[in-house]
């Protein structure tokens, strides 16, 4: 009986990057629909109802695009960083770490394009980095849970 070989670590940040690239497909889809109409309730204090009677397809299609492009760096960057950083000597909780801090430092900017996108608001560099910290925490307790769990 033959045994597989082990990856190459070349081979497993491009097969995580992969395995990224699909949930980034899957998450942009449903993205596209959702973020806005969950913004429109948040930001313009709507109901649920009058939202998705306020929701254009064409608008859709069009963030669509931009959920597309900012899921396809964002999702495979986490999976080839969690696996850089599975070749370094640290505890789980120290690997998580790292790969949430270092996740949300890089791509805060692309997430806070994609939303002031989605409302129709002006895009300044000072607003690339809005809400730092509650969000590199998330994604730090994200990382953690990732490598405690895997």
């Amino acid at each position: 009986m033959a045994t597989a070989q082990p990856q190459d670590f070349a081979g497993r940040v491009i097969g995580a990057a992969s395995q990224g690239a699909v949930g980034a497909l899957v998450a942009a889809s449903l993205s596209a629909v959702t973020e806005p109409i969950v913004n429109n309730m948040l930001v313009n204090r709507v109901t649920l109802s009058e939202a998705l009677s306020q929701l254009d397809m064409g608008k859709v299609y069009a963030f669509l695009q931009t959920t597309l492009s900012t899921n396809f760096i964002k999702f495979p960057f986490f999976e080839a960083t969690n696996v850089v950083i599975s070749g370094v000597d640290l505890n789980p909780t120290l690997r998580g770490t790292a790969a949430g801090a270092i996740f949300c430092t890089t791509t805060l900017p692309i997430t806070n394009y994609r939303f002031r996108k989605a409302m129709g608001w002006p895009i300044s560099p000072g607003d690339l980095y809005q809400a730092y910290l509650p969000t590199v925490l998330r994604d730090i307790i994200y990382g953690i849970v990732r490598n405690k769990v895997m």
